[in-house]
């Protein structure tokens, strides 16, 4: 999209992902016939993203704007020294043999850290994650179908995909579907239990369940009955068309297998007791039995879980025999931790979104490997329930669209992000899934001041003699809100300041990293929310209004402010119900002009999460939005 209204942006090249090679491949396998050029691999859509400055040195010599001091070579150095000889915590324990040189062992283990402790191990759970936690769930869950790096599910617990237009998926007159699956015989749970067809039945019966209110979620909302034919086969009866219907496992829509046994006489007691006699299984967490290439072998509450490869793994064996999960909400400890060895790889937020030390560290050792990988939009939600929001001025889409206006994403880039930060206009980005939908009709807000001031005054505001906006109610005054992180705060920081300095009265609010995943607290904030969210399709239909967060769904869902407007909501079921690929492309479009129009979050950035790791790990690589980067785990090695 062309963002020539207002200010450019700097560089309008769309975006770059680096997979930073730095260290070289001879230096470890002088002989090897693997080598590796240095080269970066560049993705560069052309609609829906810029980006700043994408020829950022690995020097270290940029000026970058921080509210905290990144640590120096020395500093660093020094902080691995003391945490030698410190008591190891959590985030900072290591194997015994912590030399990041040694010569790798078949048993040695994988040490991963992520910033937040899981709330569940499952693929899909009651207790909504409030942070992003991809990682875990890969490591010991397995769906009918596995999403690849490039967005294409391939067949993983089935033996084939139903395909439309066959017996295995029929499109029946009265508008509804059948489709069959059949599982590959001989698998079994982490407990060597076999995997029957139903699982499935149980699953669905499950999450179907009125009090559990997981009803109204894709894929059930949409499904009649879910039957068993014999042990390997079960038929799904979808009530309407469903255009998902042949992998059932895409991110946020998955149908995940259930163990009956376990339970079933949980959810025979939910009528008596109540839905949290399911929630708060054991089976969620510590008693965790899963189908995926690792079993949980035992959870430290607050510092680490221990996974053992699952030999009856539907994928073979992983190569890797043991991993450590570790949790740490310290990024200047996480990177200090990796530099030492005492770790192996840090994703899902546990380092820096820019990890400047850490790139130049391992620049300066040629040491370790960052993958920047694209799968979060940031956004900042406006609280739209009147029951919540204070001012209520935000309740008018001009007050909205002048703060959209008023917020330099490029400042915040180029001080939070080193100015490579990719710049959304929407929920899409143009190299998703959707990005065809993309184009000039759909409403973008650059930075524009002038703008934000003629919409301010539309909108009954004008400035008093301190420089405030002042409208009927008041000067104009909001909160804003993020999460607890390395980036987060400076950001939080430089937003707030800005806003200020064009006459808001804006309000910092840092949410405490031990309420990251308590959806309600994240939902009942009164002006506006910073958040990362799936991008595409899930955030997409996540502004429905049955999405809505509160005490009837137990505050599941990703519309946290609240926003409600019957006519996307009409667009995004006829979206649901769609099978043609050109048709739901339309819908998508129709649905980001109103988006847009109405404006319920400002968006920032399509959010490129480091995944670092050093360099003896053979597997991880770049991988599209809809997957992970750990898609591939039970191939990984070390070499």
């Amino acid at each position: 999209m062309d963002n020539s209204e207002g200010r450019s942006l700097k560089n309008p090249y769309p975006f770059e992902v680096r997979i930073l090679r730095l260290r070289a491949q001879e230096a470890i396998h002088t002989n090897s016939d693997e080598h590796e050029g240095g080269q970066a691999v560049a993705l560069r859509p052309d609609i829906g993203g810029r980006m700043g400055n994408q020829n950022r040195p690995l020097d270290g010599q940029r000026a970058v704007l921080r509210s905290a001091p990144l640590l120096t070579r020395g500093l660093l150095l020094a902080l691995v020294g003391l945490l030698g000889c410190a008591p190891a915590g959590p985030g900072s324990q290591r194997p015994s043999a912590a030399d990041g040189n040694a010569a790798p062992s078949p048993s040695r283990p994988l040490v991963v850290v992520v910033k937040v402790e899981p709330a569940t191990l499952s693929a899909r759970t009651f207790q909504q994650a409030g942070a992003g936690l991809h990682f875990s769930k890969r490591l010991f869950n397995a769906l009918p179908a596995l999403v690849d790096d490039r967005a294409i599910p391939r067949p993983q617990l089935l033996e084939t995909l139903p395909q439309l237009n066959t017996d295995t998926w029929r499109v029946l007159p009265d508008g509804r579907m059948e489709t069959t699956y059949q599982l590959k015989p001989g698998l079994t749970w982490h407990d060597g239990q076999p995997l029957t067809s139903d699982d499935f039945v149980f699953s669905w019966q499950l999450y179907s369940a009125p009090d559990l209110a997981q009803a109204n979620q894709p894929p059930f909302h949409a499904m009649e009955d879910l039957v068993a034919i014999d042990p390997l086969r079960f038929t799904i009866h979808w009530k309407a068309l469903y255009p998902d219907a042949g992998a059932i496992s895409a991110r946020d829509r998955e149908l995940p297998a259930l163990p009956r046994r376990v339970l079933g006489p949980a959810l025979d007691q939910v009528g008596n007791i109540g839905p949290e006699v399911i929630a708060s299984h054991s089976f969620w967490t510590r008693d965790y039995i899963g189908l995926g290439p690792y079993r949980l072998e035992r959870w430290e509450p607050g510092s680490q879980l221990e996974a053992a490869r699952f030999d009856g793994h539907v994928l073979g064996p992983a190569k890797i025999e043991r991993i450590l999960l570790r949790f740490s909400s310290d990024a200047n400890v996480v990177t200090a931790n990796i530099l030492a060895g005492q770790i192996h790889a840090a994703t899902d937020s546990a380092i820096a979104q820019f990890p400047e030390a850490l790139e130049r560290e391992w620049s300066l050792r040629k040491a370790g490997t960052i993958i920047n990988w694209p799968n979060a939009w940031r956004h900042a939600s406006f609280q739209l329930r009147p029951e919540f929001v204070n001012p209520r001025a935000i309740l008018d889409p001009r007050v909205r669209r002048a703060l959209a206006h008023a917020i330099d994403r490029q400042a915040l880039s180029e001080a939070v992000y080193g100015g490579v930060a990719l710049f959304a206009d929407s929920m899409i980005w143009s190299r998703s899934e959707w990005g065809d939908a993309l184009d000039g009709s759909i409403s973008t807000y650059p930075y524009d001041l002038l703008r934000a001031d003629v919409l301010m005054r539309d909108s009954g505001f004008v400035k008093g003699p301190d420089g405030v906006y002042v409208g009927p109610d008041g000067p104009l005054s909001t909160e804003i809100a993020t999460s607890e992180g390395a980036d987060n705060v400076p950001e939080l920081l430089i937003m707030a300041d800005g806003l200020r300095k064009v006459g808001i009265d804006a309000r910092e609010r840092v949410v405490p990293s031990a309420q990251a995943q308590d959806i309600q607290v994240r939902s009942t904030f009164p002006g506006m929310a910073i958040s990362n969210t799936n991008m595409g399709e899930p955030a997409m239909i996540g502004f429905v209004a049955e999405n809505i967060p509160g005490p009837d769904n137990r505050w599941r869902g990703g519309n946290r402010g609240g926003w409600s407007t019957p006519e996307y909501d009409r667009l995004a079921s006829a979206f649901n119900r769609t099978l043609d690929r050109g048709e739901r492309t339309q819908l998508v479009r129709q649905m980001l002009r109103i988006y847009a129009d109405e404006l319920p979050a400002v968006p920032m950035y399509f959010r490129a999460q480091p995944f670092a790791h050093v360099i003896e790990l053979r597997g991880p690589g770049i991988a599209a939005p809809e997957s992970s980067v750990n898609w591939n785990i039970y191939d990984w090695e070390f070499r």
